[in-house]
């Protein structure tokens, strides 16, 4: 009865793992999607609004709420504050410190890096470029997000599943 139990207990433990990575996978999606939607805002806010880098930052953080909220808003007092230093340190910084612990992974946040390079110095047609630029990168990575995640989710919830089976038998 206790191999029983345990055995359960072992699929059970692996399926929710399964199924937890297929959250994630679902997360890193909408992460994704909102940072295209940031982006767009920021576009908006240079090439309609005419608004400098701190003030759109803070008016999309509004928008946005959550982690951007606190993020941009951040990335504003700090750009108003360190004048000396280059909006490339200060965007970089603030990266680290709000999106290493979310569900983007390396590359994402390698890119939203490098997207930070050509914004803050360059006149206004080159940072909407820079941003269009990005956005269209996003939007690929979206795209193929959205193709992959059923798959990907299917594979991870099998797996869990099938997993704690092998392990459970192994144990009989």
């Amino acid at each position: 009865m206790q191999k029983l139990f345990g055995c359960i207990l072992i699929i059970f433990a692996s399926s929710t793992m399964g199924w937890s990575k297929g959250i994630e996978l679902k997360k890193h999606l909408l992460e994704v999607e909102n940072l295209r939607k940031m982006f767009l805002m920021l576009r908006s806010e240079i090439a309609y609004i005419k608004s400098p880098l701190p003030e759109a930052f803070r008016h999309i953080g509004k928008r946005m709420g959550g982690i951007f909220e606190d993020w941009l808003f951040e990335l504003s007092a700090q750009m108003i504050k360190k004048m000396g230093v280059s909006f490339l340190e200060l965007w970089s910084e603030s990266i680290e410190k709000y999106w290493r612990d979310s569900y983007l992974k390396g590359e994402d946040i390698e890119r939203l890096k490098s997207a930070g390079e050509n914004m803050g110095y360059l006149d206004e047609k080159m940072q909407i470029g820079t941003i269009d630029l990005y956005v269209k990168q996003l939007e690929q990575e979206i795209q193929h997000l959205q193709k992959e995640l059923v798959v990907e989710k299917r594979l991870c919830h099998c797996l869990g599943v099938m997993g704690g089976i092998f392990l459970a038998v192994i144990l009989i």
